[in-house]
């Protein structure tokens, strides 16, 4: 039927509605700094991903085939038993503590609810910073997101296509340590947030990504600001500090390159929330001096031809 309907529009076009223009295509921001002969892209990444996101655009692969190096906020190692070491390290308990304990007395039906539908296991030997991102994670893979097929991954694999270095900023015990850091009440808080938004994660996160492809770095901005309005010092630790060091090291990097007579064409991919509203990492650049531009990518759209 609907090959019938297709092939009736075809034959009297004049009898038929306008057609709708199609969407334009995704177009990720990236924004370009220099100083002097030295020109860095930066572009913003989502760690995961639902699974058909069209978002390697023409303009991001031009952009990464002409860089020297790749930076990343961390590599992640391939094996899982890489990783396991340093997640034990740092979220293990040396005595176990009831998961009751965690939540107020009112939010514990809602914990036990939100445990019979992920079925992450007994989390009474962990820190609660890993149940909440435990919580999320599980959540993520039920909506369909795969970090398998992340920003991260495939920026990577074109990397050492093209045997461009790929470089950390942080390693991943560092971003861990960031939340072990957290007090137990910052923690707690993240737990409650977390539980909270379980349900509506799914929308949430539609949105986000929506926003993301299109380039709209405002509503990003309001979006990333809203999910730490509940913890400000989840928000200094896990943004403003590391916009702020990573800020630092690329200054230091291009003055390195100046001293050298070397253009410096690194392609930096963080998190594209770190690169939205106040204190973000392109503040940050520009703060020290640096000139920062938003790459404009306008839609190509291919015009029909008239018969």
């Amino acid at each position: 039927m609907k090959r019938l309907l297709l092939l009736l529009a075809l034959l009297w076009p004049a009898l038929a509605p306008a057609a709708k223009p199609p969407p334009p295509p995704p177009v990720p921001a990236l924004w370009v700094v220099t100083d002097g002969t030295s020109r860095i892209t930066l572009f913003g990444t989502v760690h995961s991903l639902p699974r058909g996101t069209d978002w390697f655009r023409p303009h991001v692969v031009a952009a990464l085939d002409a860089a020297d190096r790749l930076v990343l906020e961390t590599v992640v190692p391939d094996s899982q038993a890489a990783v396991m070491p340093v997640v034990m390290k740092l979220a293990r308990l040396p005595a176990a503590r009831p998961e009751q304990d965690r939540v107020p007395e009112s939010w514990w039906p809602v914990y036990q609810r939100a445990a019979a539908r992920l079925k992450p296991g007994p989390m009474e030997w962990y820190d609660t910073w890993f149940i909440s991102l435990t919580f999320a994670n599980l959540q993520a893979v039920a909506n369909g997101m795969d970090p398998r097929i992340g920003v991260e991954p495939v920026l990577t694999e074109r990397a050492r296509m093209r045997n461009l270095p790929v470089v950390a900023l942080e390693t991943m015990e560092q971003q861990l340590i960031y939340f072990d850091a957290l007090t137990e009440a910052d923690q707690q808080q993240l737990l409650l947030s977390t539980l909270e938004d379980l349900e509506s994660s799914k929308a949430r996160v539609s949105l986000l990504v929506a926003d993301w492809l299109s380039g709209n770095t405002e509503a990003l901005a309001a979006r990333v600001n809203q999910d730490f309005e509940r913890s400000p010092m989840l928000r200094r630790m896990l943004v403003e500090d590391r916009n702020a060091r990573w800020a630092t090291w690329i200054a230091d990097e291009l003055k390195k390159a100046a001293e050298a007579k070397t253009p410096s064409r690194m392609f930096v991919g963080v998190g594209a929330g770190h690169l939205a509203g106040p204190d973000s990492l392109i503040e940050e650049l520009q703060k020290r001096g640096l000139t920062v531009k938003r790459v404009v990518t306008e839609p190509v759209r291919k015009r029909g031809r008239r018969r």
